[in-house]
């Protein structure tokens, strides 16, 4: 396997918003009152104590499409992927995994065994604000990898995106060191600590890719979520 880059992110470059943590903990349109915002505000600067953001990627180059197993890589190795994904300028795969670590879902688990719902519930959606952030933060750092060799990155895909089943973590898994950051999965394939994310990136020739604007609510078609992100003022 490739050897696997491990990144250290300062936790106050996962300084979300307020608005990140209603929006997470009550919906796209919820507004904060004063005193949510405050609590918000609170929870927000506990957050960045609590989490240490890390993410870690290994590069695979790829050899071809197999028109029935995805992407066979120059290792030998075949990778799953929805139709979509197969576009046939891809000259490698970018295996990612990312975590906040353990401390954050304790504190939040703590907060609801002294029946402290509210700010339990404002400290988990805070997050997963942060963990989208990380998540931004380790696509942004390959796309601009990729860029120094004249490379293209697309959207990220993975396990339980779209068409692709959650099944498929343990996959992903066998291409990237998650333990090296304190990542693994339980016998479901859930990811331990449960503040982590995992994704694959396509880097491609094409200028035509589509590459990752941050928004990732801008190329979701579940027209119907409740967490969709809205404009927002004030």
């Amino acid at each position: 396997m490739p050897e696997t880059e491990t990144i250290h992110v300062s936790s106050d470059q996962l300084r979300i918003s307020t608005h990140e943590v209603g929006r997470y903990a009550g919906g796209g349109r919820y507004k904060l009152d004063t005193r949510m915002k405050a609590l918000a505000s609170e929870v927000v600067e506990k957050a960045v104590e609590l989490v240490a953001p890390l993410f870690t990627y290994a590069i695979h180059p790829v050899d071809c499409i197999d028109s029935q197993k995805g992407f066979r890589l120059k290792s030998g190795s075949y990778v799953e992927v929805p139709s979509e994904e197969k576009d046939p300028q891809t000259i490698s795969l970018a295996a990612v995994v990312c975590t906040l670590g353990p401390d954050l879902e304790k504190e939040s688990h703590q907060l609801m065994v002294n029946a402290d719902t509210l700010t339990a519930m404002f400290l988990d959606a805070a997050g997963v604000a942060q963990l989208e952030l990380l998540a931004h933060i380790a696509r942004k750092y390959i796309k601009n990898k990729a860029a120094e060799v004249g490379l293209f990155t697309g959207c990220p895909f993975g396990p339980g995106y779209k068409n692709m089943p959650l099944e498929s973590q343990t996959s992903l898994f066998k291409f990237v060191d998650a333990e090296s950051i304190g990542v693994r999965l339980n016998p479901s394939g859930v990811m331990i600590p449960l503040k982590s994310i995992s994704f694959w990136l396509r880097l491609t020739q094409s200028r035509q890719a589509v590459e990752d604007s941050g928004y990732k609510c801008q190329k979701c078609d579940m027209e119907n979520c409740i967490y969709r992100k809205l404009p927002f003022k004030g």
